[in-house]
Order: structure tokens, then sequence, then C-alpha cells
């Protein structure tokens, strides 16, 4: 590992090692977790994430990114889109890519964004990152800016990124930040090729002085296919990170009316071809801000509605009948419906991560198999699928 000067060591609160998925849900905690709640329930789009391009100088090989053949929305249309969010009530934007800074008029938006009041979060490689371009994201005051750790060796990331020399690229990016007070925070994504770096990354965290989380889910690319399924860490290598790091885990009792995550309730994407998302997974397009206004897409859009209203425990099928459901945090719609086209299905990557848990919580147990992993068993060993399920009857909340 590159040596590097020690800088002050973040906060222990800042440095994760919880795994948790993107369903994961809590009780509000504080006031703005109060907040965050009362907006969900009134359908507020708080926090919208924008994919601002798919071009990048890295072509990192668990990417989801899809590039489409049509224009991505030029600088015109962009300024607009930040006008409809800020009429729509969006408070927080997180632009991503892609790589932003690849857009030559990703400060002219950015800019703008800050005029226009949003709480801004930054998402990029950070290898394009130079002095002049740091000054100007510092003047920025991002709330957070976002960086891939993808190994603690010049070898491993260059692997990953499919890239030359990326690590001292990134690791020149994060200085250059942190040395203009940007709050930085790093994140790992666990696979085989860098399994055996993931003590020397959370090292070299805390050498950066950054916040940093580790996280395990490979996600299908935008059009379902698999690019680095095979890079996937196996449930023994999950279950090894969460036993060794002792990762925190109290089960949670499901309940019909829970959900497993907050799609469609207060966030959403945007494509930088302009076509709105759920959620950066669940790519069903509920409208295209080429044609439609952004307030009408978010109330009207039917896959928007039918997330708000349906998408809870209860309507789950194989999921409410699992085992082990109380030690699933990771299950996503998206990831559900790209792997087998039904986005109130469970899926493989949420079925090991709780398998997983529960060998974390009761080592030396035989790990009960999920629902779904008996199905996919049934229908390799009979080749044929098996009888079609009843439809399913929907719970209004």
């Amino acid at each position: 590992m590159t040596n590097l000067p020690l800088t002050l060591t973040p906060p222990a609160e800042s440095v994760h090692r919880g795994f948790p998925g993107c369903g994961s849900d809590s009780e509000p905690r504080d006031a703005f977790d109060a907040l965050m709640a009362r907006l969900r329930n009134e359908s507020v789009p708080f926090t919208v994430l924008w994919e601002l391009t798919h071009v990048c100088n890295l072509d990192c090989i668990m990417c989801y990114n899809v590039k489409q053949n049509q224009p991505e929305l030029s600088t015109e249309e962009a300024m607009d889109v930040l006008e409809q969010l800020a009429e729509a009530g969006t408070l927080r934007l997180i632009l991503t890519g892609g790589e932003i800074l690849t857009r030559r008029d990703f400060f002219a938006i950015a800019e703008r964004a800050r005029a226009l009041g949003f709480a801004l979060d930054l998402k990029t490689n950070g290898s394009l990152l130079t002095p002049a371009s740091a000054d100007r994201i510092a003047a920025l005051e991002p709330v957070l800016v976002e960086i891939s750790l993808l190994g603690a060796t010049t070898e491993t990331f260059d692997a990953i990124a499919q890239s030359q020399d990326t690590l001292r690229r990134v690791l020149r990016g994060i200085r250059l930040l942190t040395e203009r007070g940007v709050r930085v925070k790093l994140n790992s994504l666990l696979m085989d090729l860098n399994f055996a770096e993931r003590e020397q990354m959370f090292e070299l965290a805390r050498e950066l002085g950054t916040e940093y989380e580790q996280a395990i889910k490979i996600s299908l690319a935008d059009d379902g296919s698999d690019r680095a399924g095979d890079h996937q860490l196996s449930r023994g290598q999950i279950t090894d990170t969460l036993v060794t790091y002792q990762a925190p885990f109290v089960p949670v009792t499901q309940s019909p009316t829970r959900r497993t995550c907050k799609v469609g309730l207060s966030s959403c994407l945007i494509s930088p071809y302009g076509v709105v998302y759920p959620c950066v997974e669940l790519r069903i397009p509920a409208g295209d801000l080429r044609r439609r206004r952004f307030a009408e897409i978010w109330a009207n859009a039917p896959i928007l509605q039918n997330m708000r209203l349906n998408h809870v425990f209860g309507n789950l099928p194989e999921c409410r009948v699992c085992p082990i459901n109380s030690y699933c945090e990771g299950r996503c719609a998206g990831l559900a419906w790209k792997e087998h086209g039904d986005a109130y299905g469970g899926h493989t990557l949420a079925c090991q991560h709780a398998q997983a848990r529960f060998a974390q919580q009761h080592p030396g147990q035989p790990v009960p198999e999920t629902p779904l992993q008996a199905r996919f068993r049934f229908e390799r060993q009979s080749g044929q699928p098996v009888v079609e399920r009843q439809p399913v009857m929907l719970v209004d909340l």
C-alpha cells in the first residue's frame, strides 16, 4: 500500500462496516428523521439522484450504466430540469455519472443548482481532479463528495477500474478535496478481486481522514446483463466479513405494512437522457422530461403510484413466508425486477445476505433455504418453471 502521511483520524461513527441494504429502516431518531418521514408520507420528491452523463474515463467492471444511442440532455435542457426540480420541492440533489467531470458544462449546472438552493452531493471517481477543479468544487460547498475506493494497491485498483495508475490519481484527487475542507466519503464495493485488501482499504480511509463505508452489493447492469456477477462475494465470504468485523445487526419483526425499501416515496432517478425512474436499480420508466414536466411525472406516473401504494411486505409472496425474513436487510425491488422480472419478488443476493446474517447470529446452526432459492433449485432440477403463482392480492396503505 502506498505510504501516506497520517491525517486526523475520522470519528468512529463515520467509518462503517455495518453493510446495510438500501431497504434498511429505523424509527425516527431526531427532528431531521421525523421530517424525512413526513416528506415520505406526503410524497415530496426531497432527493433526486441525477446521472448527468454516462461518459466516464474509467471502465469499471461492475459499472451498471448502459449508454444509449441518443443525445444526453443539453446544457439548456439541464438548466430547465433544475428549475422544475426546485418548483417540485426537491432539496437534496445528488449529481453523479458516469463521471461528472467529463461534462464540460458540469460546473455551470452545479453552480446553478447551488444558486437555486439545492443541498448538493457529488459522486466522482476523483481521478480527473486538478487544483483548479478542486477549488471550484470547494466553492460549491457540497454537503458531501463521494469517491469509490476499489482497492488498496495499484494492481487491484487498475484491474477493477480497467485503467492505468488509477489509485495514485484517485488519492491525489481525494487529497485535493480534503486539503480544501471538502467533506469526502470513500465507498468500497467488496468483491473477490479486492476482498483480501478490505482491511488495507479500511486503514487507508483512516489515514486519509475521510468517512468510509464498505458495501457488498454488485448490481446488475441497467439492461439486466450481469457484467461482474462472477466477482460477487460468496455467501461464505459475506458471512466471514460480518463475523470478522462484528457488524452490528438486530433481527427485524416483519409486518404486512412494513416497507423493505422506500422506492417512490421521496426520491427518484433522472438519467442523462431525461428519463425519470423510481430509483437507480428499478429502471422502469416513469416519464420523459423532454415530453412531460417533472411534477406531472412524479405525481401521476403509474410505476411511482404503484410503488407508493403497494410496495409493502405483505405484497411480497416469497419474502413474507421466508423462514429467515427477519434477517433480511438488503432486498431491492430493482434487483428483483432485473433478476427475474418481478419487482415484488426476492433476489439472490438478498437471500445470501440474509443467510449470512443468520449464520453470523447463529454460528454452527444449519442455514435455512429461502423460498426463492428453493424455486430456482426446482427449476434447475426439473428443467421447467414451477406452477404459475397465484395473483398477488395488493394491500393499499
